[in-house]
C-alpha cells in the first residue's frame, strides 16, 4: 500500500513538469504583458536577475521601461524558428513582425531574438533583441517545387497566376485617392488610428 503511495505522490509530481508551458507560449505571454503595459505580469515569465533588477526601480523608472519595451517592439509577431538546447535547459526563438513606423517613413519588418531559460521547471524569457536585420540561422522561406510532368506523359498542369504581392505579379491597383500617411501622436483620433494600418 505505502508503495502504492508513493508511486502515486511520484506521478502527480511528475504532472506540473509535464505541463510546463513550452518556450514561444511563455514568450506570446511575455510580449501580450509588455504590449498592454502591464509590468507585473511581464515580471512573471522574467528571470529572477531581471525581477531583482526592476524591483530596485522607482516607480517612475518601471514606467518608463515598460514604456520603452513596447516601444521597441511589433504589436504582433510571427513565430519563424524554434530551438530547444539538447539538455532542455535553455531555448532560442526567432520571431517577426512589423515594427512601428518611422515619422514620414514606412514600417519595417523587425526580427527578435530570444533567449529562453528553464528556471524552477518553468520557461523565463532570459533575453530579447529586436533587429531591423535578419539574424543568423532564419532561412528564407522555402520556395515552391516547380510543376512536374504527370507519369502518364501528359503536358505538366497549367500553373496559377503568380501570388498578390510576389515579385511575378502585376503591381495592385487601387481606385481612388490615396491614404494620408501614418504619423504617430500623442493622442491619436480614429482616422489617425485608420491611416496607420
Amino acid at each position: 500500500m505505502k508503495s502504492a503511495l508513493l508511486a502515486f505522490a511520484l506521478v502527480v509530481q511528475a504532472i506540473p513538469s509535464l505541463a510546463a508551458d513550452e518556450p514561444d507560449a511563455v514568450y506570446a505571454k511575455f510580449h501580450r504583458a509588455i504590449a498592454a503595459g502591464d509590468l507585473d505580469e511581464m515580471l512573471r515569465y522574467a528571470t529572477d536577475a531581471q525581477r531583482n533588477e526592476i524591483a530596485a526601480m522607482s516607480p517612475a523608472q518601471k514606467a518608463a521601461q515598460i514604456k520603452m519595451f513596447s516601444a521597441l517592439m511589433p504589436r504582433a509577431y510571427v513565430l519563424r524558428n524554434k530551438s530547444v538546447n539538447p539538455g532542455g535547459q535553455g531555448a532560442r526563438l526567432i520571431v517577426s513582425g512589423q515594427g512601428p513606423a518611422l515619422v514620414g517613413g514606412k514600417p519595417e519588418t523587425l526580427y527578435g531574438t530570444i533567449r529562453m531559460v528553464m528556471q524552477g521547471g518553468d520557461w523565463k524569457v532570459g533575453e530579447v533583441n529586436w533587429s531591423n536585420s535578419q539574424p543568423p540561422g532564419l532561412q528564407a522561406a522555402p520556395k515552391p517545387a516547380p510543376a512536374q510532368k504527370a507519369a502518364t506523359g501528359a503536358a505538366p498542369a497549367r500553373s496559377a497566376a503568380p501570388p498578390v504581392g510576389s515579385m511575378g505579379a502585376a503591381p495592385e491597383r487601387k481606385l481612388g485617392t490615396q491614404k494620408p500617411p501614418c504619423v504617430f501622436k500623442p493622442v491619436m483620433t480614429a482616422e489617425d488610428l485608420e491611416n496607420c494600418k
